[in-house]
């Protein structure tokens, strides 16, 4: 028992390291418990942030963290920061973002307007998108105070864990319903074996009754 407890704390580390290694030290990784304090919402923003919204095993994310480090590489000097949340692993940031597409970048300014990046996730087209501000072009939107929980019953119950619940849900139901069905026919065939059996006993008794 004990060593089983060791090997699955040295999994967990090891995976541990390899989140970690996701990201450069240049990226602020966040989570649900952290983000908004650190963003500063609902206060004076020291800084304006870059955030990216990914999803760790989904191929868009996967090729866009190289460049998001790049870009963070870049520009390092600028007067902004660069952090990245799992929306998989944070739930609750997700939906207060309301974040419904991925992978995704939003940039919040000193104001706490969120305005969210639209363009082509590449190095160029992001690149632009901080040297031009053209965040300024976009309208921003005042970040949500509350989660929107109706919003997430409504994902959970589309989801595809939730699909496919319902999907082996009514297989079953089907299975059950072809086995009754089956089950009241061979009930309906011995009824009837049995009430032709009845018949021809009654006729033999007429005929031997005649016979007599």
């Amino acid at each position: 028992m004990f060593i089983y407890l060791i090997l699955i704390s040295l999994v967990l580390t090891i995976q541990g390291v390899e989140k970690s290694k996701l990201f450069s030290y240049r990226i602020i990784a966040l989570k649900d418990y952290d983000f908004f304090n650190q963003l500063q919402i609902d206060k004076k923003m020291e800084k304006p942030w870059l955030v990216f919204f990914f999803m760790e095993h989904e191929q868009q994310s996967k090729e866009f963290i190289p460049i998001f480090d790049k870009l963070a590489e870049e520009f390092k000097t600028t007067n902004m920061y660069f952090s990245a949340v799992d929306i998989y692993e944070n739930e609750d940031v997700r939906d207060r973002i309301v974040v419904q597409t991925f992978p995704q970048l939003v940039y919040f300014d000193m104001n706490s307007l969120m305005y969210r990046y639209n363009g082509e996730l590449t190095f160029e087209g992001v690149s632009n998108f901080v040297k031009n501000e053209e965040w300024n072009q976009l309208q921003g939107k005042k970040v949500p105070k509350e989660i929107n929980y109706w919003k997430r019953s409504i994902r959970k119950l589309t989801g595809f864990v939730a699909i496919l619940i319902y999907s082996i849900i009514f297989s079953i139901i089907a299975i059950i319903c072809y086995f009754q069905n089956r089950s009241q026919k061979n009930l309906l065939k011995k009824i009837r074996r049995i009430d032709i059996a009845q018949q021809n006993i009654q006729e033999k008794k007429k005929k031997y009754m005649k016979i007599e």
